[in-house]
């Protein structure tokens, strides 16, 4: 418990109680996106840096702890919109690391953070590789998972951090789901009352089209009382809802989202959500309310509130029942999705982004269902009807056909379609697949 943690470690000042206070913040700040609770913790932040600098001779624990207050903040300053300040926190965690490294070559946990800003550094897509490049910082993230793994192995005071970081990487990084999700199911039945747990298990779940799991986590995780409300969860509930086709439970959920949470990211996307949920149920004038909040709220930080903002600009909604399909594929009805996708007659495809998208559907559902050669034909045609058009499809469809070639061993034919996912300008989900075909380019070559 949060509170619990700060009322045994009051005003500290050893490394140790500093690091564990500090985690308590950032869980809360990360959680909650509390503006008011920002400003009052990052002044204690700011003076756990100046206790820390102050221990002289420098210690092991010292620069781990200072390298490691760096890095979290790094993320909330991200999570806050503060781009410049988090990246100058990156850089200072980087030297920080670096000095402890050199000083005490034997001290163990300054991997973990080593480990996390290799893989940080090195999924960064290739655009923004100059600014690396001038702040003298690189990264591998194979490199950066040999760390992890040694954290895992060999230190238990940090073992269950370690091991929930690496297995994030793994799913969210380079999407091998269902190993990830197997392992967020062991650390849940060996921590049964952790939330955050049960909370990125489910995020994992979705991720994994497993909405069907990720729905008994979160039932699980809201009757939980004590400790701090993740909000969010509402969110993910409706995300859930919406694979399920129960769209008025999607709208409840969203709308509880949005009036409990205290932050701006993904309110946006809320709001089209629930638009979308309206337009799905035949309710157009409903769906047009919403679709203007949308349009007049929240932020375009993350990729889901960004795909929102442009869809509303482009107002590129596509046939119901390809809408519809996509959900289904999403949570893992797979039946569903089948059956929506074979009622559409080519006639109701109006458009080349309807047929490209219809094209693109088939390939995600045979993906998923692991018929690789249909679904390799269908990512194909795919790729052929897109064109040079700013829809995520063809860069997507890229990807996932590096991740099979990848699986059947054809390091060539991966290398190409990694590298032309990367060559798609401006579309929605531009951040998240040029790094993870980043990151398996890298891989690739580690394998060689």
């Amino acid at each position: 418990m949060l509170d619990e943690s700060r009322t045994l470690l009051h005003s500290p000042t050893t490394p140790e109680a500093i690091y564990i206070s500090s985690l308590a913040d950032i869980l809360e700040l990360l959680i909650t996106e509390d503006a008011t609770r920002f400003s009052e913790l990052e002044k204690q932040y700011e003076k756990r840096i100046e206790i820390l600098k102050k221990i002289s001779p420098a210690t092991n624990k010292s620069l781990f702890t200072l390298a490691e207050l760096r890095l979290q903040w790094a993320f909330v300053y991200l999570k806050f919109g503060h781009d410049f300040t988090a990246a100058w926190n990156i850089r200072q965690a980087h030297i920080l690391t670096q000095e402890c490294q050199r000083k005490f070559p034997e001290f163990l946990p300054i991997q973990k953070t080593s480990g996390v800003l290799e893989v940080m550094l090195g999924s960064v897509p290739e655009k923004y590789q100059w600014v690396l490049n001038m702040l003298g910082m690189k990264g591998s993230v194979e490199t950066g998972l040999a760390q992890l793994r040694m954290v895992q192995q060999s230190e238990a005071s940090l073992s269950f951090e370690t091991n929930l970081l690496y297995h994030l990487i793994e799913g969210f990084v380079l999407q091998q789901t269902d190993s990830a999700l197997v392992a967020l199911e062991l650390l849940h039945r060996q921590n049964p009352e952790n939330k955050l747990v049960m909370f990125l298990g489910a995020s994992l779940a979705i991720k994994n089209s497993s909405s069907e799991m990720a729905m008994i986590i979160l039932e699980k995780l809201k009757s939980r009382f004590g400790g701090l409300t993740i909000f969010y969860a509402d969110y993910l509930l409706g995300e859930v809802y919406l694979h399920q086709g129960n769209y008025q439970k999607s709208i409840q959920a969203y709308r509880s989202f949005i009036q409990t949470y205290k932050g701006s990211n993904y309110i946006k996307d809320a709001y089209y959500k629930i638009g979308i949920g309206y337009w799905l149920l035949n309710l157009p004038d409903q769906a047009q309310i919403n679709f203007d909040l949308a349009r007049k709220n929240g932020k375009e930080a993350t990729e889901a509130d960004k795909y929102a903002a442009r869809s509303l600009t482009e107002h590129d909604f596509s046939n119901i029942k390809l809408t519809k399909a996509r959900y289904s594929t999403d949570g893992g009805y797979y039946d569903e999705a089948i059956r929506l996708l074979k009622s559409i007659k080519k006639e109701e495809l109006s458009s080349t982004r309807d047929l490209t998208e219809y094209n693109y559907r088939f390939a995600r559902l045979h993906h998923k269902l692991n018929q690789l050669t249909e679904a390799k034909k269908f990512y194909l045609q795919t790729i052929d009807l897109a064109g040079s058009e700013g829809w995520y499809f063809a860069p997507n469809a890229c990807l996932q056909l590096g991740y099979i070639f990848r699986d059947e061993g054809n390091v060539t034919y991966a290398q190409k379609y990694f590298t032309q996912a990367m060559s798609y300008k401006k579309h929605a989900y531009k951040n998240s697949i040029d790094s993870k075909a980043k990151s398996a380019l890298a891989q690739l070559k580690k394998t060689k």
